[in-house]
């Protein structure tokens, strides 16, 4: 209830002013795209240090993105969210007051929706300077899924964050079985996995101090690489 008075008045003070004052976009074919209502929330929300604001604007993101609406707005405000906390602080009397990792996490499998060359890019920059693993495991998650072609880049950059986990004790399960996953949907879009780090990686994980289930994993998706290999040779 409290998220939906919030959306009301923010509503009513972006419509007290014409909407062709609003800022102009330039799409992609040289026209002006002027910002609509619904355009100018999402914008808002997404600069505020407020929790509530920010779940609200990620829920008229995801209504955009459901209508196939996802223009240089939209993926403006999932770049200021998927970062709030983490490289965009706000800091009063000495702490973070902007740490939201729920944002992050659902602006994170929002991007991986979108699943567009700017979305991967924008996680890619994300994924460097999180240290959420609840959040991190939704960046692999995207990034896996995300159908692209030359993913040598997406790999290097997830097998380095991981592997920075991966030094840590104990090792976070989720992260190392998301991370797993993506590589074996990469390598699958790829025709093989080429990184010598990422085989490296998975060779960690299968003999490493996790559950036996993500050690399994691991092993699997070892093995079909293996399989892979052969049939090409």
């Amino acid at each position: 209830m409290f998220s939906k008075i919030i959306a009301v008045l923010i509503i009513l003070a972006v419509t007290a002013v014409p909407v062709v004052m609003g800022q102009a976009a330039e799409s992609g074919n040289g026209e002006q795209e002027v910002l609509t209502v619904e355009l100018m929330v999402i914008r808002e929300t997404s600069m505020s240090s407020n929790r509530r604001q920010n779940l609200l604007g990620l829920e008229y993101i995801e209504d955009a993105i459901g209508r196939g609406d996802a223009g240089d707005e939209i993926y403006a405000a999932l770049e200021r969210l998927v970062l709030t906390g983490s490289q965009n602080r706000v800091v009063a009397r000495g702490a973070v007051v902007n740490n939201f990792p729920d944002v992050r996490q659902e602006a994170a499998r929002q991007l991986g929706v979108l699943g567009t060359e700017e979305a991967r890019a924008i996680l890619l920059r994300a994924i460097l300077s999180e240290r959420e693993p609840m959040v991190l495991q939704e960046m692999m998650n995207s990034l896996g899924s995300i159908d692209l072609e030359d993913n040598t880049q997406t790999i290097s950059i997830m097998v380095w964050v991981a592997n920075r986990f991966h030094r840590t004790f104990p090792p976070n399960n989720h992260v190392a079985l998301a991370t797993v996953n993506a590589l074996e949907q990469l390598a699958e879009r790829d025709g093989g996995l080429t990184y010598h780090h990422a085989f490296r990686y998975l060779f960690a994980v299968a003999e490493g101090p996790y559950v036996l289930p993500v050690r399994e994993r691991a092993w699997e998706v070892i093995d079909g690489l293996r399989g892979d290999g052969d049939s090409e040779g």
